[in-house]
């Protein structure tokens, strides 16, 4: 399938705004160049990325200079003038937006309660200063306190956990290692029945343990061949039901893939082309991570067209 002009624009659109949203220091003009206009010359990057800036000022972000460095322009984004510094809601449209998700807020059986207050904590600060999500949030820091302090002494722990389906359940672990992903934390460990590890390791999210108590007649023992690092997921790999995907890297872009990806997935030719295969779980998180980082989806049909709507969606209309 070959790319439009307006899905070429699209697709940098979207990885310029995903960059500089995420970018901890300006950015050079050359590092953009060589990034996003290498075949252009220095005067059509320059007139080209102040076309992109406008794009972007009417997604929501703004970027403006930021001063020189080593001798060149550097660009960051102006929190102030962007969607991001201003989009906090009123009064008036946070009360009617907890009145229309109170109801699953409040209700026990789901499990996405934690998650969705969180999202709404990102619109509002009258979410976060809700007392069920300051609670939710100091839970979270005690059954994290109390799974480092094992893992630092070696010691197995009792845990209550509910999973993703609002099952609940109580059960002996033994921790090996933690690690943070998507903005979460977790934990890698094995069940533990008569006081020694039973089957294979898994992974739990912290915020769902309901409480985390140390066991300190319980040692733990980590198998030597254990990595944290072998646990490690893309954003998209996060869920239960995982699928094949492939997607087309262009050329000189296989090194920056290779770095972003962690080890997951597969480099290989088809044809002419450089192919990226790896499982996915989550099609819209794939999707937007593929914008990113500069791929395009080739399967499944599903995925593609997530990536077409999130290239849509970096458009203002009319552009």
């Amino acid at each position: 399938m070959r790319l439009t002009k307006d899905d070429e624009r699209a697709r940098r659109i979207c990885s310029l705004a995903i960059e500089f949203m995420n970018a901890r220091a300006p950015i050079a003009s050359s590092a953009l160049a060589a990034r996003y206009y290498p075949e252009l010359s220095a005067d059509s990057f320059r007139r080209a990325f102040s076309r992109d800036r406008a794009l972007l000022a009417a997604c929501g972000v703004r970027v403006v200079e930021r001063g020189r460095q080593a001798g060149e322009t550097s660009w960051g984004v102006d929190e102030r003038g962007s969607f991001a510094g201003g989009a906090e809601l009123g009064a008036r449209e946070a009360a009617t937006l907890e009145l229309t998700c109170q109801g699953v807020l409040e209700d026990p059986t789901f499990p996405l309660a934690g998650d969705l207050r969180l999202a709404l904590a990102k619109l509002s600060r009258a979410f976060a200063d809700e007392p069920a999500f300051a609670a939710a949030r100091r839970n979270e820091g005690r059954a994290l306190g109390e799974l480092r302090r094992a893992l630092v002494e070696h010691l197995c722990v009792e845990a209550s956990y509910t999973n993703a389906r609002g099952w609940q359940a109580r059960r002996t672990l033994a921790p090996y290692g933690l690690f943070a992903l998507g903005g979460s934390t977790y934990l890698v460990a094995a069940r533990v029945t008569d006081g020694a590890a039973d089957g294979p390791a898994r992974t739990y999210r912290v915020d769902r343990f309901d409480e985390v108590v140390a066991l300190d007649d319980v040692p733990c023992e980590v198998p030597d061949d254990f990595s944290v690092l072998d646990w490690v997921r893309l954003p998209f790999q996060l869920g239960s039901k995982a699928r094949p995907a492939a997607f087309a890297v262009p050329d000189g872009r296989e090194g920056a893939l290779a770095d972003a990806a962690r080890g997951q997935g597969e480099l290989r030719r088809e044809g002419k082309a450089l192919v990226w295969e790896v499982d996915v779980c989550d099609l819209p998180a794939a999707a937007s991570w593929a914008v990113a980082q500069g791929i395009r989806p080739l399967r499944p049909q599903a995925l593609v067209d997530a990536w077409r709507e999130v290239l849509e969606g970096a458009l203002p209309h009319g552009a």
